[in-house]
């Protein structure tokens, strides 16, 4: 019997696969996983005829597997006929190769292959052209998505938003003091966001700061809730694009002082970080800058480290029978989730629980104190995490305590 063309070798190949794996939407979506998901899914793809297909996709650093429900398609060689799966592997080593290979049935519970599998070269050229036909497939898509990744983290929000109100005449005066304190701690991106600061008054704001008041530590007053009625300035300070774990820390600090000072020189009546959905009281803002910058003096990790994180982290939120965190991005980490059992719900009880066992994750995290809770990645994508655009999206994901 004479041997199949070798029609794959030179439509599929080493620099081809390698493209894929690259996209930045591959690289986020499928290889790295920072919110505990899996490496595969399925997607919709059109045939040639321009029928839609389910394709189950597999990504891993090296490979790209398609699985495909064989209803009509050829059947290989080897007598199976229920699945086809395509494996284009990049070769290990530095020659640049190339593995194509296929698997005609589908993996085991535990994920593992029920069979060998062999090279698509060796087999009919109906099931090659098939292997071409759905790497094309998944070509178009992956290139149609990373497209739209590019324009999306091209329109982001910024990664930290400071909003705060006043009784002022000129936005001038508020925008200097801000951008030269903050440009003096090492953080010249900080900007006044001119497009959206206004001197006039925002009648969203007293239920916008209702929303946001942090519930765990009260401490809204008479005076707060009567600046923020009569407020005739809405200002929105921002840090467009934050890439270092470090970084957002030094810059959580920067804005900690900068809003300190806005305050001592009676510039603002009220404040919120706006990207964790969190405001204070003034006295409350004053106290723990205080607490923030007695503890950098004294070299006092932990007492500086839960400023910070009282300041920036809103919690605990409630979802089904989670609780949450809210803004651990500033702080360069994951935000935390507790999984409750079902009878518990988001009870009061189980609530006040929370904010202990959420402090304790937060300093055995940053390795200030041990701590009895198990911490791990969250399991799969969370339902009530804020997708890549929203204002309060933390780029590292969760982690679950306990």
């Amino acid at each position: 019997m004479s041997q199949a063309p070798n029609l794959v070798s030179p439509a599929i190949d080493h620099d081809r696969i390698q493209a894929l794996l690259s996209l930045g939407y591959v690289q986020e979506h499928f290889l790295r996983y920072v919110e505990g998901g899996d490496n595969y899914g399925w997607i919709s793809v059109e045939d040639e005829q321009g029928c839609e297909a389910e394709l189950y996709v597999e990504f891993e650093p090296d490979l790209l597997r398609i699985a495909i429900e064989n209803l009509t398609g050829p059947a290989p060689d080897n007598g199976f006929t229920d699945h086809r799966h395509f494996i284009f592997k990049l070769a290990a080593g530095s020659a640049g190769g190339c593995e194509i290979l296929f698997q005609p049935v589908e993996v085991d519970e535990q994920g593992r292959d029920k069979l060998d599998t062999f090279p698509l070269a060796d087999q009919p050229v109906a099931i090659q052209e098939a292997g071409l036909e759905w790497l094309s497939a998944l070509e178009s898509y992956l290139r149609t998505r990373d497209e739209e990744l590019t324009q999306l983290k091209a329109d982001l929000p910024p990664d930290m938003i400071l909003n705060v109100l006043g009784s002022l005449d000129s936005l001038k005066e508020l925008k200097d003091e801000f951008e030269t304190l903050a440009a003096s701690m090492g953080c010249d991106t900080y900007r006044l966001d001119e497009q959206f600061s206004e001197l006039e008054h925002d009648d969203r704001m007293p239920r916008s700061y209702r929303i946001c008041m942090d519930r765990t530590e009260p401490s809204m007053t008479e005076q707060d809730w009567e600046g923020i009625e009569q407020h005739t300035a809405t200002a929105y300070f921002i840090v467009p694009r934050i890439y270092s774990e470090r970084t957002r820390l030094s810059i959580s600090m920067a804005t900690a002082s900068c809003l300190a000072h806005l305050i001592d020189k009676r510039m603002i009546t009220a404040a919120k970080i706006e990207t964790a959905g969190l405001a204070h009281g003034l006295e409350r803002w004053r106290t723990l800058v205080g607490e923030m910058v007695n503890a950098i003096g004294q070299q006092d990790r932990k007492t500086m480290l839960l400023a910070l994180y009282k300041m920036f982290v809103r919690k605990p939120i409630s979802h089904e029978n989670k609780l949450y965190t809210c803004g651990m991005q500033h702080l360069g980490l994951p935000d935390f989730v507790i999984v409750l059992d079902e009878d518990e719900g988001g009870s009061e009880g189980a609530q006040w629980e929370s904010v202990a066992r959420f402090e304790a994750a937060f300093l055995t995290t940053f390795g200030v104190e041990g701590g009895g809770e198990v911490l791990k990645p969250y399991p799969g994508r969370p339902d009530f995490g804020y997708e890549l655009g929203d204002i309060k999206h933390n780029p590292f994901g969760y982690t679950q305590v306990g």
